[in-house]
């Protein structure tokens, strides 16, 4: 059954890449990036990771966040090649723009560590802008990240049938099913999702006693914690101005509809005068974790005076897009690279262009 099961999953791959190169042989994808150069529209790219091959294959970050360093530079030669990148300030961009190529912003969420060592060389190179949202209650910390915790105790607990078990049980004892089950490598990204939906006391409680039972079964040779590291405020500093600017991602990263409105507030505004204080700068930009939104959550984003605020839909942003709601697309290797593991124009085009020209259309109509 499992083996059936990855045969199945191989073969949508190689499906989605046989379309891919259909939609660029015939010119569709030309055609669809020629539509967003001429609407002077702009899709933003949501990143969080780059890492280097070694750190990109021991990470605990879920695949859905993480680019290898190669793919990254190829990805932004090409932005610099082909498209006009937009420096985002808070402020409305001009839309009379005339270019002829696609017009994108880069982001980077959560401020992680080898933003400075990594990511920041390449698009200093290329002299590509990019837009920053940092949590500043999870600055200069080792492993701020709640995923990262569970994703490790996940494999620490898989080395131990006794701890894979516990692991088993435990989660059964909060969500009432046995299926997550490290030992079989099943289960992990539903258990993250699970997760997001409880409020911040229960997933502490939920992470302590998983992590206890991920450390009894620790393997010799753990990688070392600086690896999950996020951005001190003398990195944040340094950035500023050196081709990166810096939002807000809430001061916590509590995913904003999960909490009571004033605590919601409370995540908003605090975090906003931290960075305001840091970089003696007014901080207008907002970026909501997960990329979860409500209507309440969304007016006090206004409220508290960030002009702009981006979520994760798939979109293209127009003059008519609310300013609080602009969408962004996620970008991780595997929208980015081909069967054979390379970079690929038409993959990319295909996962933000693409998606972006046609959900935009969807939700224009809808």
């Amino acid at each position: 059954m499992n083996s059936s099961k990855r045969i199945s999953a191989s073969q949508r791959r190689f499906l989605r890449w046989v379309w891919i190169y259909f939609l660029h042989f015939t010119g569709l994808l030309n055609w669809v990036v020629g539509k967003i150069a001429t609407s002077s529209g702009i899709v933003v790219l949501t990143f969080h990771r780059v890492l280097p091959d070694p750190q990109f294959e021991t990470t605990n970050s879920p695949p859905g966040m993480v680019v290898r360093k190669q793919t990254f530079e190829a990805l932004i030669s090409y932005l610099h090649a082909n498209c006009e990148i937009v420096a985002l300030s808070g402020v409305s961009p001009d839309w009379k723009s005339s270019s002829q190529r696609p017009r994108v912003a880069v982001t980077f969420d959560d401020g992680w560590k080898d933003m400075v060592g990594i990511a920041h060389p390449i698009v200093l190179k290329y002299g590509v802008p990019v837009t920053v949202f940092v949590c500043p209650g999870l600055v200069g910390q080792q492993r701020p990240f709640w995923p990262e915790q569970v994703s490790r105790a996940w494999s620490n607990a898989a080395t131990s049938k006794t701890a894979s078990d516990a692991f088993s049980i435990a989660c059964a004892e909060w969500f009432k099913e046995r299926r997550f089950e490290p030992s079989l490598g099943r289960g992990l990204h539903d258990l993250i999702i699970r997760l997001k939906g409880v409020s911040p006391e229960q997933r502490k409680g939920i992470l302590q006693r998983l992590s206890a039972i991920g450390e009894s079964a620790k393997p010799s040779g753990q990688m070392d914690s600086s690896l999950e590291a996020t951005l001190s405020w003398q990195d944040v500093s340094a950035l500023n101005g050196e081709g990166c600017t810096f939002g807000s991602h809430s001061h916590t990263h509590e995913i904003l509809t999960v909490l009571k409105l004033e605590e919601a507030r409370q995540e908003l505004r605090e975090s906003k005068e931290v960075i305001e204080t840091i970089l003696a700068s007014e901080c207008r930009m907002f970026a909501y974790p997960n990329g979860s939104w409500s209507h309440k959550v969304r007016d006090l984003v206004a409220q508290l005076g960030y002009s702009q605020a981006f979520i994760n839909e798939p979109g293209i942003w127009r003059p008519e897009t609310d300013s609080c709601l602009i969408p962004r697309i996620n970008v991780w290797e595997g929208s980015l690279t081909s069967v054979h593991g390379h970079f690929s124009a038409p993959v990319f085009q295909y996962a933000v262009f693409w998606r972006a020209y046609w959900e935009g259309l969807r939700k224009n109509r809808g």
